[in-house]
């Protein structure tokens, strides 16, 4: 099976973007920040009304800890997106639209790009990832490979073939960013 292709700043985007949804670190972080800010001024608005009786600050401060809490979450996907967008422009300027082929043997995956050449054995695909366009292939390095649903014909003989290979099919079509 070979797949010819080319990966758009989007397909890096979505990429980046279900990474950090997967990630453990990137989770704790987000739910830190939503909880220590609205902690911190709600300190500050106990320690106004206690010492400065002035209900004003005090109830700026709870309003400030509540809006936070209320819309840390839009804002911090927006953040992040906007984050993800500047790296990929940054960083992967000189791989948007630039021919990439990928073929399957029965041992092994051979990538090719504009810049390189691999051979990846089979043994180590760790994951195949769906998602609602794409399908992430993750090797035991930490490493994907980026496959865009657009560039397979048959997409049940793909995923057979990368299982096949080792890699374990996990399905997320209800993915989204959150």
């Amino acid at each position: 099976m070979n797949l010819n292709y080319e990966l758009t700043e989007s397909d890096y985007l979505e990429y980046h973007l279900y990474t950090a949804s997967k990630s453990k670190l990137n989770k704790k972080t987000r739910f830190r920040t939503r909880i220590i800010i609205p902690i911190i001024y709600t300190l500050f608005a106990l320690y106004s009304a206690i010492n400065d009786k002035s209900y004003a600050i005090t109830i700026t401060f709870v309003l400030i800890s509540i809006i936070w809490y209320v819309f840390y979450p839009r804002y911090s996907k927006w953040a992040n997106k906007r984050r993800f967008q500047k790296h990929i422009d940054e960083n992967y300027k000189n791989r948007i639209n630039k021919p990439i082929e990928i073929s399957f043997n029965e041992d092994s995956v051979y990538s090719k790009d504009f810049s390189t050449e691999t051979k990846i054995k089979g043994s180590e695909l760790n994951e195949l990832n769906e998602i609602k366009n794409h399908f992430f292939i993750k090797l035991k390095t930490g490493l994907s490979l980026i496959v865009p649903k657009r560039a397979i014909i048959n997409q049940a003989e793909f995923i057979k073939k990368v299982t096949s290979l080792g890699a374990e099919h996990i399905d997320e079509l209800n993915w989204e960013w959150k």
